[in-house]
């Protein structure tokens, strides 16, 4: 029976010691809190999973534990992790007590609503470690190694999962890690560091990240050996399975590395010199080939257009491309990759209306967070999540006494707990009229209106898109500065 990242996450983590997990307001974070609360009654074990309603938040509180010596752990999506970029810099300096791993996960092709972030070469800005999982059947046991190098380094340790990589059989050992209590020892000069302290601990993460490469070299990179010397792959691991049945077809030598930063460079640099010709496909960012000193002999990302333009999770034009190479003709001049076709989907009563209230004479700009419940909306500008009640306060202000179409902001109830709440703070603060329309979902529905309804500022109104009245709502004067108007998800 073969299972999905989620279930073996959850697994994984009970089996490797981890008292508390935190999930970002990300899709799906309900179920992975549901599967990971069960599976720790179930083992009875003591595994707290919360959810957090920010990256910042959820990042801080996981990062607590492990200042405790206790095992922690922060679930994300790839792209959102920037948000949680502050507490995340100071813990690379600081370091933790316990184990502590990010795990990020990333959807290949990256979602629409995304911003294309790529979690890994975010590491490597961040001088962290990153470990990459190739099957979910090794998820357990890269997770123990995640752990143990996040203890024995008293760092930070990324945990990287992309949903490209093939599923593998249920191993439910049913076993239980090791329960520990918060033990925190008191040390001003590397938890309270001052810019002084803070020079020696940045001397001491470089010299961390250079014995974390000399120990990554064993078991870290998998090598498939090849007759010919000519052509040499080196792909990231979530890559290997859709690599490496090409190049044994054609006795290509491919070199993979589990830990892409920070690498083990002296075998890689033997790996390029060895070959005639080197590839490195790995994705979005050219994280491996940026590292090794020998890669811009190679073609990757980094040196060539033609891998720019073949997305690594496209597997067809990968391999075409691939083949050019091998025959010794450069992939240069290959056109864009054509896109599939889009299947025309009816539109949600939601869509519908707001392209006839674009239709209007004096139609308002519509602004809104790009996330998954507005990103088929007819609107006039996205902008990143959490950030439309912000820039409607913004317009407002900007707008003074000229005659400018009004403004519309767009968002939904994950969103708004994200960012929208400190925005509508500011907004009542600065005075600063503001519209904005919100896809509630039904389980932020309470959390919402206990919030809303305790903003003295705010007026909020519930709205049905295919009511006659919805329009004139929309765009009656308000009588309070903030006006929230909420739609119920299942019309967007």
């Amino acid at each position: 029976m073969e299972t999905d990242w989620c279930s073996q996450l959850a697994e994984g983590l009970i089996e490797n010691g981890c008292q508390y997990l935190s999930i970002a307001l990300m899709e799906g974070a309900e179920d992975v809190q549901n599967q990971v609360s069960q599976a720790a009654g179930r083992l009875k074990f003591p595994l707290v999973a919360e959810r957090a309603v920010s990256e910042k938040i959820g990042y801080e509180i996981a990062l607590t534990y492990s200042y405790g010596k206790k095992r922690s752990a922060f679930l994300t999506h790839g792209f959102s992790l920037p948000v949680a970029m502050d507490p995340l810099m100071s813990s690379i300096y600081t370091g933790v007590a316990g184990g502590f791993v990010i795990v990020t996960v990333d959807t290949t092709p990256p979602l629409p609503y995304s911003s294309n972030c790529d979690p890994v070469s975010l590491a490597m800005f961040a001088k962290m470690p990153v470990l990459e999982l190739s099957g979910l059947t090794h998820l357990s046991f890269l997770l123990k190694q995640a752990f143990t190098l996040s203890e024995q380094f008293e760092t930070p340790v990324m945990f990287h999962i992309d949903t490209k990589i093939p599923r593998g059989p249920a191993l439910s050992r049913g076993k239980t890690g090791k329960k520990r209590r918060t033990d925190f020892e008191k040390n001003p000069a590397r938890w309270a560091a001052t810019p002084r302290f803070r020079f020696l601990l940045h001397k001491k993460l470089n010299q961390r990240l250079r014995e974390i490469a000399e120990s990554g070299i064993k078991g870290q990179i998998t090598q498939i050996g090849g007759k010919e010397n000519n052509l040499g792959i080196i792909c990231n691991h979530a890559n290997l399975s859709l690599i490496r049945p090409w190049a044994e077809r054609h006795h290509i030598s491919l070199l993979s590395v589990q830990m892409p930063f920070p690498l083990p460079i002296a075998p890689l640099n033997q790996f390029i010199r060895s070959h005639k010709k080197t590839v490195i496909i790995e994705d979005r960012f050219p994280t491996i080939q940026f590292q090794i000193p020998e890669g811009k002999k190679a073609l990757g990302r980094l040196t060539d257009n033609s891998f720019r333009q073949v997305s690594s999770w496209q597997k067809d034009p990968l391999v075409q491309l691939l083949d050019k190479i091998r025959r010794g003709k450069s992939g240069r001049k290959m056109s864009n990759n054509p896109q599939p076709p889009s299947n025309k989907v009816k539109p949600s009563p939601l869509a519908h209306f707001l392209s006839e209230l674009k239709g209007m004479k004096s139609a308002p700009l519509l602004v809104a967070d790009k996330t998954p419940l507005t990103a088929k909306l007819p609107v006039d500008y996205f902008v990143s999540r959490g950030g439309a009640i912000s820039v409607t306060a913004g317009y407002a202000h900007a707008q003074g006494d000229k005659k400018a179409p009004p403004i519309l902001g767009i968002t939904d109830s994950p969103a708004f707990l994200h960012y929208g709440m400190q925005a509508t703070t500011n907004a009542i603060y600065n005075t600063a009229p503001v519209r904005c329309l919100m896809v509630v979902r039904p389980e932020h529905e309470t959390l919402i209106h206990t919030f809303l309804d305790t903003m003295t500022h705010v007026q909020v109104i519930p709205l049905k898109p295919e009511s006659k009245d919805t329009r004139q709502k929309l765009l009656k004067d308000p009588s309070l500065p903030v006006t929230i108007f909420t739609i119920p998800e299942d019309v967007a």
